[in-house]
């Protein structure tokens, strides 16, 4: 019963737009009160510098620093020109390019809202000049953008990594089939609007361009390469691959592109105290909330409910992805993350899926940043194009139908996930 009103009290508060860290911390306190805990505020006190008191989450604001600066530091526009002097010329050139610059994007700054924001200010004008449906354009987008979360370097990735022990390196290894495996159907999906709607094909760019393109965008290439590589061979820690990311973001700005300012500089710095704050808090008050429902054998009686539902791993991977879809509607990524983990990856490691478990988590909750009410890159990008919400529901089926048909895929074989990591033999 208590259990009941908790997660009453949580949606009460999520309903009313309390920022999703203020709800848990509400209805913790009210729990509290309510089992006779004079000592509540001092308790959450407690309990919230204990989640947030982990040297993991040191590595957070200088990712979010780094993918800040990529973001402000030209590397989008020469992404961009490079990935059209790819794929452009295919039918429905523009959609596969949307698709490919936000892949590439996602590796460079490993933020969702960051690669919708960047990827789309630039393809979503060029989509609409060719005739491709303003709705569809922002669904696509919305959809490519969630590829940042799971693409590494990823920020989403640290804080699961630091939440459940398992190795950064690993999750990052890990990310990658998946994405590309979301980015391949999304890619699809655009050839087949293209053909059903005769989009026209771009003109082919001359090899040479193509290399030039390609030469140029190396240097924002490289950075994902240097974090990970650097990661793996042990030459530096998660943390000290997010300072000299930053170092190296701010390097390529301001003497390879030279397009740093100090105004976009200040805008970087400014947006990654706001985001990261908000990390860190939403951190401290998911242990708070994931400490009260352990207090109430939450974690206990989930695993009594699944064990008489099925012994089966991968049907247990199918009820987390349903689940995980719910939750995505009404939750954003990291806030389902810290709540709904430290509870349930103890049991999916009992299945034996639970590294697996994690990206299929990752995979299923972007979908959540698409479907509404929450939905926060769809109202982002309809925003951008100044087109209600409504309009896209004739195009979301077939976008989100190829990003669920990934991490369909994924979850009935986790093979898929584990085989980079078992392969190099950090697994």
């Amino acid at each position: 019963m208590q259990i009941i009103i908790i997660f009453a009290l949580f949606i009460l508060c999520v309903i009313t737009t309390l920022p999703i860290a203020f709800s848990m911390e509400i209805s913790t306190i009210a729990m509290l009160f309510m089992q006779g805990d004079k000592n509540a505020l001092i308790t959450i006190l407690t309990k919230a510098f204990t989640g947030a008191n982990s040297s993991s989450y040191l590595a957070i604001p200088f990712f979010v620093l780094a993918g800040a600066l990529m973001e402000h530091g030209g590397n989008s526009k020469r992404i961009l020109k490079f990935a059209n002097g790819l794929v452009g010329h295919l039918r429905g050139g523009l959609a596969l390019v949307t698709v490919l610059v936000s892949m590439l994007f996602a590796a460079v700054t490993g933020s969702a809202v960051a690669s919708t924001t960047a990827v789309g200010s630039l393809m979503m004008p060029a989509m609409n000049e060719k005739g491709y449906d303003k709705a569809f354009t922002a669904s696509l987008m919305a959809c490519a953008g969630t590829l940042g979360p799971i693409i590494p370097p990823s920020v989403s990735m640290i804080i699961l990594a630091a939440m459940t022990g398992e190795s950064v390196a690993n999750l990052f290894l890990a990310g990658f089939i998946p994405g590309i495996l979301i980015g391949l159907f999304l890619m699809i999906s655009g050839y087949v609007y293209a053909r059903k709607n005769n989009i026209a094909k771009e003109e082919k760019l001359p090899k040479r361009e193509i290399l030039k393109a390609g030469v140029s965008s190396i240097w924002a290439l490289l950075a994902p390469v240097i974090i990970i590589g650097g990661i793996l061979s042990g030459v530096f820690t998660a943390t000290e691959a997010g300072m000299i990311s930053c170092v190296y973001s701010l390097f390529v700005g301001i003497f390879i592109y030279k397009e740093m300012t100090w105004k976009t500089f200040i805008t970087a710095f400014k947006n990654t105290v706001n985001t990261s704050a908000q990390i860190i808090f939403m951190a401290a008050m998911a242990n708070v909330f994931a400490w009260i429902l352990t207090r109430m054998n939450f974690g206990t009686i989930c695993a009594k409910l699944l064990g008489n539902l099925t012994s089966s791993s991968v049907v247990f991977m199918l009820i987390m992805v349903v689940f995980f879809l719910i939750i995505g509607c009404f939750v954003e990524i990291s806030a389902a993350c810290m709540i709904f983990i430290p509870i349930l990856y103890p049991i999916a490691r009992t299945y034996g899926v639970g590294f697996p478990f994690l990206i299929i988590v990752l995979m299923t909750m972007a979908i959540g940043q698409i479907t509404p009410p929450v939905g926060v890159l769809l109202s982002i990008t309809t925003g951008m194009q100044e087109i209600s919400v409504t309009r896209t529901f004739k195009y979301l089926p077939s976008v989100l139908g190829a990003m669920l048909a990934a991490v369909l895929l994924c979850a009935v074989f986790p093979q898929i996930i584990t085989f980079l990591p078992t392969l190099i033999g950090t697994l």
